[in-house]
């Protein structure tokens, strides 16, 4: 038997082994999705900026457009204990289609805090998990979110399926002076695959249900119940990452409240149609 033979065993066995190390790195803490997070957040002492721009337009019987901004900084606590700060701003303008009246626009400035607490880690345990809390303050809009983050990995860690269930009760002060709530419940699950170590393709799917009054502090009555349906890109390539997606309004939504023209041709009137996000992040 050659003794090259082994060698060559060795080697490509070693070569092997830092492949699926690079790829590993390259995936260990990104988020390859947009709408909902995976239970792979930083590691302890971790730093990272995340800009996020996201596009919203369309309504039935108007024009809509809609843009918002989050600009956030993310710590690594301990390696299962993530913290983030975000400033955040928001814009909107709506016009209606006929007859034509004045466009009401709106903006807004708050800040929010985010904390993530992964429970069971997906490259040790059966399955990730992982327990999200976000209070936001701002002049006319308050809010607390929570979610529970649920993650399962298959073919080596290449293929990443994450579902989230969201609950956010909101608060916005009206022209009385006094604060309007509103809520929302939503389910959310995306399923995004490694194609190289630096870049991955997705899909997510969201249904998203609006209330009138609180559902995580009080009484709450559904009003809407929309989908959302579309792809996500990734690129990595440390200590950058790149993330594009859009989402359309699926002819899916329900009308629990019955009110009349609240749901136009399948789709929820006065929810936006159409959206677009960008996420831009770097370690340091």
């Amino acid at each position: 038997m050659s003794t090259k033979r082994p060698f060559r065993v060795v080697s490509q066995a070693v070569l092997a082994l830092l492949a699926a190390c690079a790829a590993q790195a390259a995936r260990a803490d990104d988020q390859p999705f947009l709408t909902l997070y995976t239970t792979d957040i930083a590691t302890q002492g971790e730093h990272e900026f995340e800009q996020w721009l996201k596009w919203k337009g369309g309504h039935a019987n108007e024009s809509f457009n809609a843009f918002e901004s989050r600009s956030a900084l993310e710590y690594g606590i301990t390696d299962d204990l993530q913290a983030s700060l975000y400033l955040n701003y928001d814009w909107e303008r709506v016009r209606p289609h006929g007859p034509l009246g004045p466009a009401e626009t709106a903006d807004a400035v708050g800040v929010s805090g985010e904390l993530i607490w992964r429970a069971m880690n997906v490259y040790f345990d059966p399955f990730g998990l992982a327990f999200y809390a976000e209070p936001s303050f701002g002049a006319t809009a308050r809010g607390f979110e929570t979610k529970i983050l649920l993650q399962k990995n298959f073919l080596n860690d290449t293929l990443r399926t994450a579902v989230n269930i969201n609950f956010e009760d909101n608060w916005e002060k009206n022209g009385s002076g006094g604060w309007d709530e509103s809520s929302a419940l939503e389910l959310d699950a995306g399923v995004a695959y490694n194609i190289t170590p630096e870049w991955s393709a997705g899909l997510e799917l969201d249904n998203e249900r609006g209330f009138d009054g609180l559902v995580l502090g009080g009484a709450a009555s559904e009003q809407s119940d929309s989908f959302y349906l579309g792809p996500t890109i990734q690129y990595v390539g440390h200590p950058w990452s790149v993330t594009f997606g859009f989402q359309v309004q699926m002819p899916w939504a329900g009308n629990p409240a019955h009110v009349s023209g609240s749901v136009v041709d399948g789709y929820t009137a006065y929810d936006e149609h159409t959206r677009a996000m960008l996420r831009i992040n770097r370690d340091f």
